[in-house]
């Protein structure tokens, strides 16, 4: 079937007649539309950059990719694994061809299973799934298919505090086995091609909801992915906005690309700048073909489309029951060959044309070539960019590292005023200690609450950039944890420095370094679960309720509330497993210990002047320094491993 003339604005790009490979090439419009064409010529639109996305002189070359899926369909389990209530089929039989070079519209209307087939199709859906996708008509290997693909979701889940040229260096730097100055040279590429050469320096937080999608695209756009998926990619954008990213769309596809996106219900305009269709109502096909054929396709069926009726609102308001409920008849049609069989009858009556100067270019010896499973950079290089990414990022992030710093120095000067020049008193032993507790207390939390933040609000970006293969597991949790642990030390130590020598404990260095170093462990220890409890957590108001319910069991063993002896028997245990106890413990050892000199009395007696005393009181008298420093070493070990291990997990139950 002959598509419509593609617009003058819309794309520019020298095209040649050639033979068809795939079936997938652009027919060349008809002489009616081509007058029609030339009669507009004379409105001398503006040319539009984004449009010219094909035209990439540093791209990587990659083999055009043909994916093809037969009997495809995909159940879930109803109810809870402990009240199990059968299985829904959300996609039923499913089967389809979509070649490069094509823009292909998924389109249905809502609960039809859009997004699941696409989800299906991108390898990120495998539990449930029956049925067999080929690519180039060989069986999907998953993890070298995910190498040669990218999927770009409906919300556009960026790093707010990066700009955008450095977002992009990010992933030229990932993707890119290249020189800095290749890598530079197709960046600038890419952001002039996509319109974004202008907000290069603007951090993405500050973005329009066009420029985050243009940006979204030209991320995964830098190793020159073959297959690209896009769900909803006009969602929440106006009409000039939608039209931009379709039309980016199209111009990916002219330079050989296989694109595949869900869309809602798009304008007449956008609707007519798709080459194929494959339309679901019920988990069903209720069409496959080209956005011409439609409607004549319809027509066979008995099916008209009002004259100035938008097509695509026509066949959702069909697929939606509003003219009665036709889907057995789309079904049967589908089924029995009806769109196939009509698309060929057409075919039969048009001059196949396409490009000939793309950047992808479909060699018959390229056609099998099989892509490496492994990343394009090493574990160690990844971990050095993500690593300097973070950075970044915790330093520009005003709220995490700004006021964690200043609240950290305020409350440190506060308990300073309050508990000021108490160290040396042998009347006020119970008030050091509380400040002494209290201390740990706050380290504690200070570390606690914004780590248990940190996975639930980047776990969407790290989930995008893991599926789409920029980097491995390990070198992203490597990075992330170990780029917060120089805060985490410095704040402990400005807290410490500020409230050890205004309430004027021992004047002796080894005491001063014993309380800092303990201070610090107990705090990244607390940073450690905090990690673990926002890693597990199903959401951010989940993660914020059990991370401070989870310290409330940690304090009540800790040993200040109540001393090892007076808990019950069979509550012991839980002793050992606080690792507040410890710190706590080594601060007191670190205070009292060490063959401390009498405390200043300035009363007639003093209950508490021998430091002993004070020991045998909290029955920390036999407790050992270096004992504290290894359990407190070994909870960061387990905590940690933990974390890492739990992010496994939501890793593959993702899929």
């Amino acid at each position: 079937m002959a598509e419509e003339a593609v617009e003058p604005e819309s794309v520019s790009i020298p095209m040649e007649e050639a033979v068809m490979c795939n079936g997938g090439g652009q027919p060349q419009a008809p002489p009616q539309q081509q007058q029609e064409a030339s009669m507009l010529t004379h409105l001398k639109k503006v040319e539009n950059q984004i449009t010219e996305a094909q035209r990439f002189s540093h791209l990587p070359k990659r083999s055009a990719v043909d994916l093809e899926f037969t009997d495809l369909s995909y159940t879930i389990q109803e109810g809870p694994c402990w009240r199990k209530r059968g299985f829904k089929a959300l996609l039923k039989c499913l089967s389809g061809r979509f070649c490069s070079r094509e823009l292909i519209g998924i389109m249905g209307p809502s609960g039809a299973g859009k997004s699941t087939l696409m989800n299906i199709l991108a390898g990120y859906r495998e539990t449930g799934m029956k049925g067999q996708i080929l690519v180039n008509g060989k069986p999907r290997d998953l993890r070298t298919f995910r190498k040669m693909s990218c999927y770009i979701m409906q919300d556009d889940m960026l790093l707010p505090h990066l700009t955008v040229q450095e977002a992009m260096m990010v992933s030229a730097n990932l993707k890119l086995n290249e020189t800095m100055e290749v890598k530079k040279q197709l960046v600038n590429e890419i952001l002039t091609a996509l319109g974004l050469h202008e907000c290069a320096h603007t951090r993405t937080g500050s973005l329009s909801g066009g420029q985050c999608k243009r940006l979204a695209i030209a991320l995964e756009l830098v190793n020159n992915p073959p297959v690209m998926f896009f769900d909803e990619p006009t969602s929440g954008l106006d009409s000039a906005s939608c039209y931009q990213v379709v039309s980016l769309m199209r111009s990916l596809a002219l330079g050989g690309r296989t694109i595949i996106c869900t869309i809602h219900q798009p304008s007449a305009k956008l609707f007519e700048m798709f080459n194929k269709l494959y339309i679901l109502s019920q988990g069903q096909c209720i069409y496959k073909g080209t956005v011409p054929h439609l409607i004549p396709y319809l027509k066979t069926l008995g099916l008209y489309c009002p004259t100035y009726h938008n097509p695509a609102d026509f066949i959702i308001e069909v697929a939606s029951g509003e003219y009665g409920d036709l889907n057995p008849v789309l079904f049967e049609a589908v089924q029995g060959g009806l769109c196939d069989l009509e698309e060929k009858k057409n075919q039969g009556e048009i001059i196949d044309t396409f490009l000939t100067w793309v950047s992808l270019l479909p060699c018959p010896q390229d056609s099998g070539h099989i892509e490496s499973h492994t990343f394009a950079t090493s574990t160690l290089t990844q971990f050095c960019i993500l690593f300097k990414r973070t950075f970044i990022t915790i330093c520009r992030d005003q709220v995490l590292t700004h006021l964690r710093l200043m609240s950290h120095i305020s409350i440190g000067v506060l308990i300073g005023l309050l508990y000021l020049n108490i160290g040396n008193d042998a009347s006020k032993v119970f008030n050091n200690t509380g400040f002494l507790f209290f201390s740990m207390l706050f380290l504690m939390f200070g570390a606690l609450m914004p780590t248990v933040l940190t996975f639930p609000l980047e776990m969407s970006v790290f989930m995008r950039e893991h599926l789409n293969y920029w980097y491995s597991l390990k070198a992203y949790y490597l990075a992330k944890t170990m780029a917060d642990i120089p805060f985490q030390v410095i704040c402990p130590i400005m807290y410490c420095s500020i409230v050890y020598w205004m309430t004027e404990q021992p004047p002796e260095a080894s005491r001063y370094l014993l309380f800092i170093a303990l201070s610090t462990c107990t705090a990244l220890v607390a940073q450690s679960l905090g990690l673990l409890v926002g890693a597990a957590s199903t959401s951010l108001q989940v993660a914020t309720f059990v991370g401070p319910v989870t310290a409330i069991p940690v304090l009540l063993f800790s040993g200040f509330f109540v001393n090892f002896d007076t808990i019950p028997k069979y509550l012991q245990w839980s002793s050992y497993v606080s690792y507040v106890r410890y710190g706590f413990e080594g601060v007191i050892l670190s205070i009292y210990g060490m063959n401390r000199s009498e405390l200043e009395c300035p009363a007639k007696v003093c209950k508490f002047q021998q430091p002993v005393e004070v020991l045998q009181l909290l029955d920390v008298e036999d407790a050992k320094l270096y004992v504290d420093f290894i359990v407190l070493g070994i909870f960061f070990v387990i905590l940690r491993l933990a974390t890492y291990i739990v992010l496994r997990y939501k890793v593959k139950s993702e899929r």
